[in-house]
């Protein structure tokens, strides 16, 4: 009945293809992992996860184990902060360029960036440009929509987020729980009917945020400071986290989330499909309004749960496609398995059924159009500008 009520409080609105499937199926069990906790600590079960249309898997197979996906937004009540999330503030930052270098100048930048580190507040950066979805593309603007556009024709997006702060902290414990001593040693270990949970409260989590708002606004400084070496003059369009803490009780998870100020100062946020599909500025709309709330058939279930304004007020942008499995049709259910571990049955064409449970060693590819589109019929944003991908950075 818990998980029920937690599944309950999950809104996936996005493609509805295996990726979104599997992050349904999954998050439920995060979900209700911090309702207990709530129900502990005495304070209402409210905890809820509101999908962006790229909401998939996460490939951190320590954050998926603990039930938790990836592409929405997680809320609860109560000043505690949940580390399994392992918020690590991975973002972009998009740049207009002045005089965009030759790709044979890029990459003996980064080559030499990556002999000799750059350093930020005396810490060495590490080159991650090259690991996971990171990268660096350069990008012509082919398509204007409106005079909010960059009028810049070149531009750059970089994807990063460095490990330099996993560990520990100019400003205390590291902001991963299983890679940081000192923040093991702060943290409790909450039992729950799905495995434990690891949190903070009290002092504890007050201190832990602060020493995380210092860790995201260096990867912030250590974003722009990157683009600038590896590509000389520039205006920063935008550079923002998309995989963060927005209070302690307040999460995103590959996505972006803006507020009333990036409304009113008309702020642009990119969206990046593929290597193959354009890539996007976007301007986002207050969302979701409650013409997405009956589109989506979720007014009657938020208002049951008290849930309309949360809703409402969630301003969430995809930030990329997200992860696609081609080779599956649908997620026919969770299978339990030991220590609080979960396999998943997917259907494949003609009717066979794999069990997976390490979703990261599934064969995965990145959704295409279908995820604009869906920002697009949901008004969560409107592009500006459409952008086609000419280099892409290789080291």
């Amino acid at each position: 009945m818990d998980l029920e009520r937690a599944r309950e409080h999950c809104f996936l609105s996005g493609v509805g293809d295996v990726g979104e499937q599997l992050c349904a199926a999954n998050m439920p069990f995060g979900i209700a992992k911090i309702q207990h906790v709530q129900r502990q600590l005495g304070l209402p079960m409210d905890a809820s996860f509101i999908g962006a249309p790229d909401a998939t898997v996460t490939r951190n197979a320590a954050r998926w184990g603990q039930g938790f996906g990836y592409g929405g937004r997680i809320q609860w009540t109560g000043d505690f902060c949940v580390l399994d999330i392992k918020s690590n503030h991975c973002g972009m930052i998009a740049v207009a360029l002045h005089d965009p270098p030759p790709p044979a100048e890029l990459e003996a930048r980064a080559r030499l960036l990556v002999k000799n580190p750059l350093v930020v507040d005396d810490v060495e950066i590490e080159f991650d440009l090259t690991e996971s979805n990171h990268f660096l593309d350069i990008c012509q603007i082919r398509e204007r929509y409106g005079s909010d556009a960059p009028k810049a024709d070149t531009i750059a997006i970089i994807h990063s987020s460095g490990h330099e702060h996993r560990e520990r902290s100019p400003k205390g414990p590291g902001i991963y729980w299983d890679a940081s001593e000192e923040l093991r040693r702060m943290m409790e270990t909450r039992e729950t009917p799905w495995g434990p949970l690891h949190v903070l409260t009290g002092d504890k989590a007050r201190e832990f945020y602060a020493a995380y708002r210092w860790c995201e606004d260096f990867s912030l400084r250590r974003r722009e400071a990157l683009a600038r070496v590896l590509l000389g003059p520039l205006d920063v369009i935008v550079n923002r986290t998309h995989q963060g803490q927005l209070a302690m009780n307040d999460a995103i998870l590959g996505c972006y989330s803006f507020d009333d100020r990036d409304l009113a100062g008309g702020q642009l946020f990119p969206l990046t499909l593929s290597p193959t599909l354009p890539a996007y500025l976007v301007q986002p709309l207050p969302n979701l309004d409650a013409a997405a709330l009956d589109q989506t058939g979720f007014r009657p279930r938020a208002e049951r749960l008290g849930l309309v304004d949360r809703l409402s007020k969630a301003n969430l942008l995809p930030h990329g496609g997200g992860y696609s499995f081609a080779q599956y049709q649908q997620v026919k259910g969770v299978v339990a398995e030991a220590d609080h571990q979960r396999s998943f049955e997917i259907e494949k064409p003609g009717g066979a059924i794999d069990r997976v449970s390490d979703v990261r060693a599934a064969a995965y590819g990145y959704r295409g159009d279908e995820v604009r589109q869906r920002m697009l019929d949901l008004r969560l944003g409107q592009p500006v500008a459409k952008a086609e991908i000419t280099y892409i950075l290789r080291v």
